[in-house]
């Protein structure tokens, strides 16, 4: 991949591959949060990819790869979302996504970059205490469900998913990738 003034080219399979690899599961998460179907997300996502591929002798990116592929990933779902529209497939909610979508990639970037931010901040809580909070919210279980399940007081629960929640909070608050 070549870099000149702030312009991207790619230049061979190889690096095409490099990127199709490191972006394809983070724009179909990305996709998904809109599209809420595994399966179309990764067809828009193929499609960006290949409509990407078909260009890569004319294509030179102008900003950075990563907002391109977030763009023409987004421009993509919304071409998929009108063709299914025009074909009487789309569901209500897909139409009130499609007229709600953000325009600049701060917004676009926002819910995938926040994901991502929370799971490093997990990953600085303590084992059990990271267990049982993502128990609690990312499994949905109850907490008296949570407390039968790993033999503790419901109390323990509560105070565990509460100190979590409190250690977050100060993480993420304290994250420049989240509040600039």
């Amino acid at each position: 991949m070549s870099q000149k003034n702030n312009l991207i080219k790619i230049e061979s399979e190889q690096e095409f591959r490099e990127i199709f690899n490191q972006y394809f599961n983070p724009l179909v998460n990305f996709i998904n949060q809109y599209l809420q179907n595994y399966e179309d997300s990764r067809e828009v996502v193929q499609s960006t990819f290949l409509k990407m591929w078909d260009k890569k002798d004319q294509l030179v990116i102008q900003t950075s790869l990563k907002n391109y592929l977030y763009r023409s990933a987004k421009n993509n779902m919304i071409d998929f979302m009108r063709k299914h529209k025009k074909l009487n497939i789309i569901s209500d909610e897909e139409d009130k996504i499609l007229n709600n979508l953000p325009d600049n990639e701060e917004s676009i970037l926002s819910p995938y970059l926040i994901r991502n931010e929370l799971i490093k901040a997990l990953e600085q809580l303590k084992p059990k205490n990271k267990e049982i909070f993502l128990l609690s919210k990312f499994e949905g279980l109850t907490y008296e469900e949570i407390a039968n399940h790993l033999n503790i007081s419901k109390r323990t629960v509560e105070d565990n998913v509460s100190r979590a929640m409190s250690s977050l909070k100060t993480i993420l608050k304290n994250n420049p990738n989240i509040f600039k």
